[in-house]
């Protein structure tokens, strides 16, 4: 006897397994087959059991190169189900061979099943992962400068404008290189924060992306970039930077200014 655990909200990818087993073993070899399933909305369980007179060495290797990660429960077996039946309320179904499998195993709910599949949810249901738009504004900025970032940042939100902000978009295990190269391709508008710290930066990040921007722009009239300058004397900034007018950070407004200008160019005013 095996019991295997599937996936009770993508039942409809374990048709595939169950409908191998049933083509691959006839009724003398495989003596039962059915399901146990637990309808409980925050633990569902679905429990394939399968029962062989012979053969076992066959499926054995037949699970081993097909279905490897697939997960037998050890120690668990028909009786303890049975004894459980009323403290969890299991259903059941049994197989006789795989053109059952479809009209048992249903996006929908039927007498074995009380929720949908995932899938079916997921089209009843959007998630907001649908409603996600891409960062509009990308955040260049020495990390060095977070404090002043946080507050921009946050203004951002309060307007409701989409920015990518390492703090936010870069985790543990993320490539940061590719982080960086995905937010710098989907921004429209670079917002470049230069600072001492920004144009000393050792790992020379900073002046990649001040390069990526001013190149963007130099072959592409509609990429823009606005320079938000946190410290730097206006005879020390880049030659390249210097033609552009920027908003000076020491200024009392500067944020505003720089959200309303965000606004402007993003035709959200």
């Amino acid at each position: 006897m095996y019991i295997f655990s599937l996936n009770y909200s993508e039942r409809m990818k374990e048709k595939v397994f169950i409908k191998d087993i049933l083509k691959r073993y006839d009724s003398n070899t495989l003596v039962g087959c059915g399901l146990f399933v637990n309808n409980n909305p925050y633990n569902p369980e679905m429990l394939l059991f399968a029962s062989f007179e012979k053969g076992v060495d066959d499926f054995e290797s037949f699970i081993k190169s097909n279905y490897p990660s697939k997960r037998r429960i050890f120690n668990y077996f028909i009786d303890d189900i049975f004894e459980s039946f009323q403290s969890c309320g299991y259903n059941s179904a049994t197989f006789i061979d795989e053109s059952e499998v479809d009209s048992i195993i249903t996006d929908n709910p039927n007498f074995l099943f009380l929720f949908p599949s995932k899938q079916k949810m997921n089209s009843i249901w959007k998630t907001n992962s649908g409603f996600k738009k891409a960062s509009r504004i990308f955040l260049s900025h020495s990390s060095k400068d977070n404090k002043i970032m946080d507050d921009i940042f946050n203004e951002l939100q309060k307007s409701e404008i989409h920015a990518w902000y390492d703090k936010y978009k870069i985790e543990p295990g993320d490539s940061i290189t590719e982080k960086l190269n995905e937010g710098l391709d989907r921004s429209d508008i670079g917002v470049i924060c230069i600072s001492k710290s920004f144009l000393n930066s050792p790992n020379g990040w900073t002046k990649n992306e001040l390069n990526f921007f001013v190149q963007r722009r130099m072959h592409n009239s509609d990429k823009a970039f606005i320079i938000f300058n946190i410290d730097v004397p206006h005879e020390d900034l880049p030659p390249l930077v210097q033609d552009y007018k920027y908003i000076n950070y020491k200024e009392a407004d500067s944020i505003n200014v720089l959200i309303e200008t965000l606004k402007k160019k993003l035709k959200l005013l």
